[in-house]
């Protein structure tokens, strides 16, 4: 008996979406077994349902039928005026007929994207696999289901305080920026790797595909006009073969920061980490600091009581990291004696796990430690990111108060971490969005979407899981302020859905804030950053 073979082919999803493209994982192998086998080459036919044909067109089809070799894959063309109907300009006419339908071919290439003329036809692709000989080893056909329409995006628009109102379009769109001012964006965007447990059944499968979250998601960034980027869950391979050539196209550099622990996915170890973008031709860096959290847990799990040090190792050594980076405004053609900016953007994401209040506040407590050395040379801080703390948890308490005096009800600390922590700092930090509260020109209708007690949104988590406040901006206070919020969103703006969805592609929504140095704090000498404020060891 001789071997057979089969090509094997899979989509993310059996839907189509217009504008986003179709590329599937194909292989060939024995039937049953997963035995690589000799050298092929794979061809491939994408084809269109069509519904109806005119005269001429469906009389040649029928008659053609008749002399069909293969019913499952039957090629019409030539001999027909093509132009005059308008289906081909230079190649013949390729009609197939298979499934109970009859199809135009659209492409031969392994990836399609369906366009406006796909929409509410289902799509077919023909794999063949060939050997060196020519001879064909296999033939897979898959149909679609029809291609769907593009969601229209739901635009989110900016409350622009009166002091920059004249210099920034409130719609986001691209305009020129005032010279002190800049926009920043903190987004945790969920990596593709943890859209796989099953956690989000409540989205469709075509809306949870890495092709269409990976256009939704960057079509949604850059509506936002941002002049810095601090972007959470980046998964590795697709900040290096997506988001970094995408945004250096719009005049975006990036610098990115791993987590620390890999996993195994399509053929390679990938992992998610923190991205920051700046405009190239507003900002340049003056230094980067790699923050890993696991590294300033070996000194406190090294004095713990012995008996306590491997519950030490597992419960502080996470992978979670920061990227902190100092950006210094470029001239841009100013005289040399204007005034120009330091800032401090720090973006992190600290630890998620269950009954983990104390790995929380240690991450927040260290990354606080390195921050307030470069608070000290007088450089103001921006603090963006997935705190995954709750507005009145210890952590947050932490930032804004500058202390934890007594702990939560809910903080629990079975190792006595908290001995070893220093639980104040003399930083000046506020949240961006309590300014909403604060403010006279923001409508009844945005305060609404506050919670009034914690000065904090009532949601930047909406997922089957969680419904809460994990993402923050936080800024000096005594050095920046805040010219301008990007509007909250409310269940109704959602759609009525949870997250992720087709129209909003992470389970987290965005944040951004205008921000403008303060006069006292604008051009000043500051000293200089330390070459790694996060050196030292922590002290008792």
């Amino acid at each position: 008996m001789g071997l057979e073979w089969e090509v094997q082919v899979r989509f993310p999803s059996d839907t189509p979406v217009a504008g986003i493209e179709l590329n599937p994982w194909v292989r060939v192998n024995y039937k049953g077994s997963y035995v690589s086998p000799p050298n092929y080459a794979l061809q491939f036919a994408w084809y269109r349902e069509l519904s109806t044909l005119p005269k001429c067109v469906e009389d040649y089809v029928a008659f053609q039928d008749h002399a069909s070799r293969d019913s499952s894959m039957t090629v019409y063309g030539g001999g027909l005026n093509q132009e005059k109907h308008g289906l081909l300009n230079s190649e013949d006419l390729k009609i197939v007929k298979g499934e109970g339908k009859t199809w135009i071919q659209v492409g031969s290439s392994r990836t399609y994207t369906p366009s406006e003329d796909d929409i509410d036809s289902s799509l077919r692709l023909v794999s063949v696999a060939i050997d060196d000989m020519g001879i064909k080893m296999s033939i897979n056909v898959f149909v679609t289901t029809p291609v769907i329409r593009l969601p229209r995006p739901y635009p989110r628009h900016m409350i622009i305080f009166c002091s920059l109102r004249k210099f920034r379009n409130p719609k986001c769109i691209a305009t020129p920026f005032k010279e002190e001012s800049f926009r920043v964006l903190s987004y945790n965007i969920l990596a593709d790797l943890y859209t796989v447990s099953g956690a989000y059944t409540h989205c469709p499968n075509w809306a949870l595909t890495w092709e269409y979250r990976r256009r939704n998601l960057l079509n949604e960034i850059l509506s936002y006009d941002a002049d810095i980027l601090c972007l959470q869950e980046v998964q590795s391979d697709h900040f290096k073969n997506f988001f970094e050539p995408e945004f250096a196209k719009l005049g975006y550099s990036a610098i990115y920061k791993r987590k620390t622990k890999e996993v195994y996915s399509a053929n390679e170890y990938v992992i998610d980490g923190c991205a920051t973008f700046f405009r190239h031709d507003r900002f340049k860096i003056v230094i980067k600091y790699e923050v890993e959290y696991d590294k300033m847990a070996l000194p406190v799990i090294e004095v713990l009581e012995p008996d306590k040090r491997n519950n030490g190792l597992f419960r502080l050594m996470k992978d979670n990291v920061a990227l902190v980076v100092i950006l210094e405004e470029k001239d841009n053609g100013r005289s040399p004696d204007a005034a120009r900016s330091t800032i401090c953007v720090a973006n992190t994401h600290i630890h998620r796990g269950l009954d983990a209040s104390d790995v929380r506040l240690f991450q927040v407590v260290n990354l606080i430690r390195g921050l307030e050395k470069i608070d000290s040379s007088g450089i103001p801080i921006l603090i963006c990111g997935d705190m995954n703390s709750l507005p009145g948890s210890d952590p947050h308490r932490f930032l804004i108060n500058g202390e934890v005096g007594c702990f939560s009800e809910k903080f629990r600390d079975p190792l006595g971490i908290h001995k070893h922590l220093k639980l104040s700092h003399s930083m000046h930090l506020a949240c961006a969005y309590a300014h909403l509260l604060d403010s006279n020109e923001v409508g009844q209708h945005q305060k609404e979407k506050m919670d009034y007690q914690a000065m904090e949104p009532l949601f930047t988590c909406f997922k089957p899981s969680l419904t809460g406040t994990l993402d923050y901006i936080l800024y000096s206070k005594n050095r920046l302020k805040v010219d301008g919020l990007l509007k909250l969103l409310d269940y109704d703006s959602l759609e009525k859905r949870l997250l992720p969805s087709p129209l909003w592609s992470s389970d987290h929504v965005a944040l951004m804030a205008n921000f403008r140095v303060k006069h006292a704090s604008r051009g000043v000498q500051y000293l200089s950053p330390p070459p790694d404020p996060w050196e030292q060891k922590q002290t008792n």
